[in-house]
């Protein structure tokens, strides 16, 4: 079994204080057999890189350019400069409100493993594609776009069901399982033996009440936290729980 990882997702939340305070809560409950990593806003990485250097730093985004007159984009050689170890790609709320595709998410990849960065690459369905009966196409077609000439080398998968985010709403552990399980066999036809190496973690509104049901699952790896990663006590607690899986 693939050693669990826990990746906080604290979007755009905190100031310098505040991160650096979390940052070291979150490193002192972190557990030996449980990788944990936090992804603060890009202001703040430097911040948090130093008020806990032995947890695994994570930009929220990346730029699809290596370099150029792109203002306000931040490269993977930047990241890379500052000590991050990899940067989400293609969150539901970049492709939601800044209407990224999977060209552009195939691009970010490209970037990130170029500069041997990890790619955590997010994908899921919305609730109207989950109703309209087929979500796992919407989920393939997002993996074929976003990883057409990706390696297997550092990349983690997070599924994240768009209708599960910051809605209290939860897919039960056997729906996400069927997808994790499709994903895992996409994964072994594109990759072959490299798949091993690859994680696949659930996102979508985990939080301590229901990281046990979701962690026991053999086909979930971790967990991209959103707002329960911002209180250190929850986020403890999950650290906690997958640490005993």
């Amino acid at each position: 079994m693939r050693q669990p990882l826990l990746i906080g997702n604290w979007k755009m939340n905190l100031v310098p204080d505040e991160a650096a305070a979390l940052a070291r809560a979150v490193a002192s409950a972190s557990l030996a057999g449980v990788d944990v990593g936090v992804a603060p806003a890009s202001a703040l990485l430097s911040t948090v890189r130093s008020a806990a250097p032995s947890l695994s730093v994570y930009a929220q985004d990346v730029s699809a350019h290596a370099s150029g007159a792109y203002t306000g984009e931040v490269s993977a050689a930047m990241l890379k400069g500052l000590g991050v170890v990899g940067a989400l790609v293609g969150h539901s709320e970049r492709r939601t409100y800044h209407g990224e595709d999977d060209a552009l998410v195939a691009a970010k990849v490209s970037r990130l493993q170029e500069a041997g960065l990890e790619a955590v690459l997010c994908v899921g369905e919305t609730l109207e594609q989950r109703d309209a009966g087929d979500p796992w196409s919407v989920v393939a077609a997002q993996l074929e776009g976003a990883l057409g000439d990706a390696s297997g080398t550092g990349l983690t998968i997070a599924y994240e069901p768009v209708w599960a985010i910051g809605t209290g709403r939860t897919a039960t552990p056997e729906q996400a399982s069927e997808i994790h399980d499709a994903i895992r066999e996409w994964l072994s036809e594109r990759f072959g033996a490299s798949r091993a190496a690859i994680r696949v973690l659930y996102g979508g509104s985990m939080k301590p009440a229901n990281a046990g049901e979701l962690l026991a699952a053999s086909s979930i790896d971790g967990g991209l936290v959103g707002g329960a990663s911002l209180d250190a006590a929850s986020f403890g607690a999950m650290i906690a729980t997958a640490g005993s899986r």
